[in-house]
């Protein structure tokens, strides 16, 4: 039989990870979007021009980093599992290149 104080603290963990999971975030669809609009930008370029497609990706890390700095680290990862997502449908080798 469990103790009152641990399924006090079960009880209060299993509510830490609800609100976590059900919380959501207020950023999180233009996380998305932003997100397939930057990785499409990659996919798209020249891919001779690797100066261009350093630029894309820093640019992607920037966007994503304004969803860090608003504190928003479930957007900063949606952001980047999107990303990482559309690349690696629609230009496997460069998704093998890029996510090494």
């Amino acid at each position: 039989m469990l103790k009152t104080g641990k399924v006090k603290a079960l009880f209060l963990s299993m509510l830490a990870v609800l609100a976590v999971a059900c919380g959501g975030s207020e950023y999180i669809e233009e996380a998305r979007e932003r997100a397939i609009v930057a990785a499409q930008a990659l996919v798209n370029s020249n891919h001779d021009d690797i100066m261009e497609m350093e630029r894309l990706i820093l640019d992607a890390k920037s966007i994503q980093s304004e969803y860090i700095l608003k504190g928003d680290t479930l957007a900063a990862r949606e952001f980047d599992t999107c990303f990482q997502n559309y690349v690696t449908a629609n230009d496997s080798q460069l998704a093998k290149e890029i996510f090494k």
